[in-house]
């Protein structure tokens, strides 16, 4: 209804609805025109009101979950239209979330829907209302609230109006929103790159852990006036305070509390510490936060310091007028906080350098040292020379004092080496005169634990004689491992106070390995050469035994031949069938054993022919040994396989006898086929050529082929196959000479394969 005693009051409904859209166009082209949430709101409730002539206004936005009124016009606090919760029940609640305009028309229809409403806003409603909800892309904002001292007919062109206001009001809104949280998003960077250009000033060129720290400190003190800044270190599972400013020596009991040491689950220290990222703590409650004598701070936060990839201090700050902390703190202190990280591991990075660069010349002058040591194992075995030479390396890289070699005799502890002047006649006296085991704590330690004592600061008093050693400040232990057992321990006492590094630390620990190396090598060395010789010894007493027994056993299988037929033609002939039985097992035999006598000989003159190696071409070497079974086995049908053979480096004399066996073993277990297959190949195994030879003959059983290669063992009956099973132990003997090994595979009934292998000719 339109009230006709209003001055200028609207015509017809065509005349009002004309008048609304002219102002709804201003009210667009208005809001269009600004960027601050107060500026639409002033926009929205002067034009709303002048276009429906109401009493007054107001909006309320959303914020943490609340309604908080956000501008007024025309009303005062006692209106119902007050903060309220966005949850609980209301108008203004309804509303938002149903996404739909409230009207109350008449005199008590607002009091009627809400009857607690006036009694719980401590206001009066008007006579009539209108609650308009604010939605952008499902998101509610607020709503805009408008109050009628009269009763108000809502027409549709004013329900359309006013739904139409609601949503260009929601876009103001939502796009000033927008540009503030970009300019606050612009602030807070800028804040951040002040407060990193601020600290990275300061920080110039400092290496030092706490001397950062103190920057960082300055830094914030210069960002928050009258802030309280500390850096905190985790040591023996406390936070203790290190750096700190200096407004705390005005509160003794909390600089006390904090240097004392925080427990690890105290919260504010305890969330970073989880989560490894920055906490902020407003309203603060000490009793809740358990942290005692600082009642005098309304916000806190820290800031967890991770070098190396785990938190090992944590920055921290409070402040006592600001109970809330704002984004633009927050960036600031973020800011102060990661540059002060990054000034640290950049430092821990540099200290990490420098380690390794002492490390690296250290493990340079190590290597120079046991290529000394090496030199000498070359040049003698005496362990007594090893260990002068290692003490000599290590006087001469360390500063003034002494070293010694000590080793348990009789009980006690005895220097058997030394070099450097004691700079005390009575310690030298008590030196040479030795310690006994177990009063001597410096060589005890090392020598029960097997572990290296450094000590930067010598405690001479738990040593016997401490009155002796008072010139003496530092002092290195190393025990000394020869094949898993301490030999001995390594002393270097030095007469200045010098802590060491860990490029001491490493020249001493590598060169002292280096000298158990050597002298475990030099061991093993002498007993290389003992065995050698009593190897040689025993060698040459076997091939005399041998040579000596073949000899002395050719003159009575000579006897035996002879006499043997002496008797056959003394006897009347013929003879019968036993007594000719009888003369053929001695001719055999004796046969036989000549022939184990030859092999004898010949294993005996391979195994003293010296070695003479030549380039042998296997070819023309197979095709020589081929042609004389020819020559001595005209009947046999064979047919020879030949593939293409290399070159190799041997003797080509002793070659020829492992050539020789093989052939000779193939063409003897084929006789029995009516047609011989011999193949022959060489196969490329990378550092060296194998040698096979393949034939179709009786074979032999696997599993005894272990024998194959040993002096007089056979495989098949003398009866079957002549021979002294010499030949391939010889070929044996012959391989192993040359650093190369036989082979041999085979089937019952199905055929052999010999072969060798030898390391390829050099280039």
């Amino acid at each position: 209804m339109i009230d006709a005693t209003r001055p200028n009051s609207p015509g017809p409904a065509e005349v009002q609805a004309t008048q609304l859209l002219t102002h709804l166009q201003r009210v667009t082209q208005d809001l269009a025109a600004v960027h601050q949430q107060s500026e639409v709101c002033d926009i929205v409730l002067r034009d709303v009101l002048d276009a429906l002539w109401g009493l007054g206004g107001a909006v309320l936005l959303v914020q943490n979950e609340r309604l908080n009124v956000a501008a007024r016009r025309g009303l005062t606090d006692a209106s119902v239209w007050q903060d309220g919760d966005l949850e609980g029940p209301g108008p203004c609640a309804d509303a938002l979330r149903s996404n739909t305009p409230l009207f109350f028309e008449h005199a008590g229809a607002l009091a009627a829907a809400y009857p607690d409403l006036e009694a719980h806003t401590g206001g009066v409603a008007a006579v009539a209302s209108a609650v308009l909800p604010l939605v952008e892309e499902g998101r509610p904002l607020g709503v805009i609230l408008l109050d009628f001292k009269d009763p108000h007919d809502f027409t549709p062109d004013e329900r359309y109006f006013l739904r139409t206001l609601a949503g260009q009001c929601a876009l103001a809104l939502s796009r000033a929103r927008l540009a503030s949280d970009l300019e606050q998003q612009v602030q807070d960077r800028t804040a951040e790159l002040e407060a990193f250009v601020r600290f990275t000033e300061a920080v110039d060129g400092e290496a030092d852990v706490l001397a950062l720290a103190q920057r960082a400190v300055d830094v914030l003190c210069v960002l928050f006036s009258g802030c309280t800044s500390a850096y905190y270190a985790l040591e023996d599972g406390q936070w203790r305070v290190k750096v700190h400013t200096s407004d705390l020596e005005a509160q003794p009991e909390l600089l006390a509390s904090i240097k004392a040491g925080m427990p690890l689950d105290t919260p504010v220290f305890a969330q970073p510490m989880q989560t490894g990222q920055p906490v902020f703590v407003d309203g603060w409650d000490p009793e809740k936060e358990h942290f005692a004598h600082t009642e005098g701070y309304q916000s806190v936060a820290t800031f967890p310091l991770m070098v190396g990839g785990t938190i090992q201090a944590m920055f921290a700050l409070g402040i006592k007028d600001i109970p809330r902390w704002s984004g633009h703190h927050q960036a600031v202190f973020r800011s102060v906080g990661r540059s002060l990280r990054l000034a640290l591991e950049r430092t821990e990075t540099a200290r990490q350098l420098k380690a390794q660069n002492a490390e690296l010349l250290a493990r340079t002058q190590a290597l120079e040292g046991f290529a000394a040591l090496t030199h000498d194992l070359g040049l003698t075995s005496d362990p007594g020379v090893l260990i002068q030479r290692a003490i000599a390396l290590v006087r001469s890289l360390l500063p003034p004092g002494y070293a010694a070699f000590w080793q348990i005799s009789g009980g006690r502890w005895r220097a058997t080496s030394q070099r450097g002047d004691v700079g005390n006649p009575e310690l030298q006296a008590a030196i040479d005169a030795g310690f006994p085991v177990g009063q001597l704590p410096t060589l005890d330690l090392p020598y029960q634990t097997r572990e290296p004592l450094f000590q930067d600061h010598y405690d001479r008093t738990r040593d016997v004689a401490p009155e002796l050693v008072e010139h003496v400040s530092t002092v290195a232990t190393l025990p000394v491992l020869v094949n898993g057992e301490v030999m001995g321990i390594f002393n270097a006492p030095l007469f200045g106070l010098r802590p060491w590094s860990a490029a001491d630390q490493a020249v001493l620990k590598t060169t002292v390995h280096s000298l158990g190396l050597a002298l475990e090598r030099a061991e093993q060395a002498r007993q290389l050469t003992a065995q050698r010789d009593q190897l040689q010894a025993v060698n040459e007493e076997l091939q005399a035994f041998t040579y000596s027994v073949s000899h002395d056993l050719r003159t009575p299988v000579r006897h035996i031949i002879s006499f043997s037929d002496l008797l056959r033609r003394e006897l009347p002939t013929p003879l019968d069938a036993k007594a000719e039985r009888y003369f053929g097992i001695v001719a055999s035999a004796a046969t036989t054993l000549s022939g184990l006598i030859d092999g004898m000989l010949d294993v005996s003159r391979t195994s003293r022919q010296p070695l003479r190696r030549e380039r042998v071409n296997l070819e023309r070497l197979f095709a020589a040994v081929r042609h004389e079974v020819g020559v001595a086995q005209p009947q046999r049908q064979i047919n020879w396989q030949i593939g293409d053979l290399p070159t190799i480096l041997g003797d080509a004399d002793l070659l020829r006898r492992v050539v020789t066996a093989l052939v000779s073993n193939a063409v003897k277990y084929t006789r029995d086929r009516e047609l011989a297959v011999i193949e022959v190949w060489a196969e490329d195994r990378g550092q060296g050529w194998a040698v096979l030879v393949r034939d179709n003959g009786v074979g032999f059983d696997p599993q005894y082929s272990n024998k194959l290669f040993t002096i007089f063992q056979r495989l098949h009956r003398q009866e079957d196959f002549e021979g002294a099973a010499v030949s391939l132990a010889n070929a044996r003997r012959v391989m192993a000479r040359h650093g190369g090994t036989m082979t041999a595979e085979g089937q019952l009934g199905v055929g052999a394969t010999f072969g060798f292998i030898l390391p390829k000719a050099p280039d």
